[in-house]
């Protein structure tokens, strides 16, 4: 019998990914290669390898000389490469062979022969004093011995061997005895912890402009607390997605000091603190629209955060200003100020409006936050036939938003939920008091195929309480139609009008689904479908419900998608200007 004895990680590259174990080739073109000999689940895994390797295109060479040996060097290194991958599967005896194709450059077959798999004899842990964490593996005798289940046990143990102890160092690593006659494997983890310690002093290095009373907040643990590195991490991901460093680094001593404390020295480097930021738009029912923003995220030294933005259309100019203050009485929230200038010509109305407002926004979960504050407009409005308002609105609007989305302009997966209440009074007397409630639902399912299809979905509703449609102001009734809730239709085209202009409801309700999918990295398309219904009653009537679908194509770059949408109206056409509606835009529809 014959024992061999090694560190998987390293002599059989358990931990195989498809980036490879061999290095970069130096030249790899698509050809047509197959697999043989392999079935079901290693076939497909073993076909995703060569995928991969051939999918690392580079320049091939002019010489013909060169280049046929770079192409014989890139086939017998995919070989060497499909027999770690299947080492890293738990066949240590298989064998790959390589048949080139005499009648045709880059065509050739790889016959795999998988021999025995081999399996765990034993699962032990190094030393004793850590036996106990045996059941929170997974891993048993008789287990297949696999790179996957081997390493999540590995991070397994990481995490639990520290859960209650405050480690200043913490190794695991493994080592397995192959026994190629009973094709097994004995496995044993080896952890190596330093002593016990906790957090001592914390000192920033590098800053300029921040204060270090504002860094000293974000700190999450208290000095004195249980040392515990996934802590310091924790706080490297704070500063790096403040936007206000380009890094963040821990210097830490090779050993606690006498009475246990560690020191911690946190050397960062600032980023610009300034942004200029444009962006373009054209809907065929609010024409050509540009945006101009400037913001600044260290305004007074503690991450205050300062935006202006210029928005101009046919339809709306508005400037925007806003002031956001973190760690508001509390480090979950923050303070926000808010002013805007607007003027308005739609279908409806005509408006000449200024805001003033301020909020305290809490985040109550990394996926939940809400907000509650109180705003003033000062309108002005002109509608068709009627005398010329100015309204003097005070509300106090509420808000909550679960946002689990894995990307807010391109999501695949994850919900966003929206919702809020908002009383308003109107100190001029112009309106009556009401109520004002809207909630919203998006979600996203992403298929997983090679074409990157996802179905999106949303939905809204919303209504109004306690005032009359004719008595509340225009500018705060509800309106369907354009490029943010029913394409097809333009802009403020679903709902009641009267003298063929629109006069917005108190209840709206709309949804949408739309399929997206990829045709090649950088090219995709959408099919869609909207609907959408706004009504004089404070609860939405569907007997007018306004139905649009469309076709559109994105093009992926990497700040988001660019969006080119196609529309028309399915039902409710008689009052439309036109028959089709065209958006232009950064980002997906939502």
């Amino acid at each position: 019998m014959r024992i061999v004895g090694f560190q998987i990680l390293t002599a059989a590259c358990l931990s195989f990914t498809l980036t490879g174990c061999s290095g970069d080739l130096p030249f790899t073109k698509k050809g047509d290669y197959r697999i043989e000999g392999v079935h079901g689940d290693l076939e497909k895994y073993l076909n995703a390898v060569l995928d991969d390797r051939l999918s690392q295109e580079q320049s091939a060479p002019d010489d013909k000389d060169e280049l046929a040996r770079r192409e014989t060097y890139q086939e017998q290194t995919i070989r060497a490469d499909l027999v770690k991958a299947m080492e890293s599967r738990g066949y240590y005896s298989s064998q790959a062979v390589y048949a080139d194709d005499p009648a045709k450059s880059m065509t050739g077959v790889y016959t795999v022969d998988p021999g025995p798999l081999y399996k765990l004899s034993s699962v032990s842990i190094d030393p004793p004093a850590f036996v106990e964490f045996s059941g929170k593996i997974d891993a048993h005798a008789g287990d297949a011995l696999a790179a996957e289940s081997v390493l999540t046990d590995q991070k397994t143990l990481l995490t639990e061997t520290q859960k209650d102890r405050c480690y200043f160092s913490m190794e695991i690593t493994h080592s397995v005895l192959l026994n190629k006659n009973t094709r097994t494997g004995a496995l044993t983890y080896h952890i190596k912890a330093g002593p016990e310690a906790t957090f001592g002093p914390v000192t920033f290095k590098g800053q300029t402009g921040i204060k270090t009373s504002y860094l000293n907040k974000l700190v999450p643990w208290k000095q004195g607390s249980c040392y515990r590195q996934d802590k310091i991490e924790k706080l490297r991901a704070i500063l790096l997605e403040s936007g206000l460093f380009a890094r963040a680094e821990a210097v830490l001593p090779s050993a606690p000091e006498s009475d246990g404390s560690v020191p911690i020295v946190i050397d960062v480097t600032e980023r610009a603190h300034r942004t200029v930021s444009a962006g373009l738009s054209y809907y065929t029912d609010e024409g050509p629209g540009v945006t101009l923003g400037w913001e600044h995220r260290n305004l007074f030294g503690a991450a205050e955060k300062f935006n202006a933005e210029l928005g101009l259309s046919s339809l709306k100019q508005s400037l925007d200003l806003g002031l956001l203050k973190p760690f508001f009485l509390r480090q979950d929230q923050s303070l926000a100020l808010n002013g805007s200038l607007r003027r308005q010509d739609t279908d409806a109305f005509e408006e000449l409006g200024l805001d003033l407002g301020a909020s305290i926004n809490r985040t109550f979960h990394k996926r939940l936050t809400g907000s509650t504050g109180i705003n003033f407009t000062l309108s002005q409005v002109d509608e068709d036939d009627e005398d010329t308002k100015t309204f003097g609105l005070i509300s106090f609007p509420s808000t909550a938003i679960f946002d689990n989305r894995d990307d807010k302009l391109n999501p695949h997966k994850g919900w966003l939920l929206t919702g809020s209440i908002t009383p308003f009074f109107d100190a001029f007397g112009e309106s009556d008091p009401f109520l004002k409630t809207q909630g919203g639902a998006s979600t996203y399912i992403d298929f997983g195929t090679e074409a990157d299809l996802v179905l999106a979905m949303r939905a809204g509703l919303g209504s109004i309480w306690g005032s009359g449609t004719f008595e509340i102001p225009a500018t705060e009734r509800f309106y369907a139609g354009g490029g943010g809730t029913v394409r097809g239709f333009g802009y403020q085209e679903v709902g009641p009008f009267e003298d063929g202009d629109p006069t917005g409801g108190r209840s709206i309700a709309t949804g949408s689904t739309e399929l997206r999918f990829k045709v090649t990295d950088t090219i995709g398309g959408v099919v869609f479908v909207d609907a959408g219904s706004v009504s004089t009653s404070t609860t939405p009537d569907f007997d007018n419900l306004a139905v649009g679908a469309g076709v559109g194509a994105r093009y992926y770059t990497s700040f988001g998608p660019l969006r080119f949408d196609v529309a028309l109206p399915l039902t409710q056409k008689e009052n439309l200007e036109q028959n089709y509606q065209i958006y232009i835009s950064i980002g997906q529809a939502f």
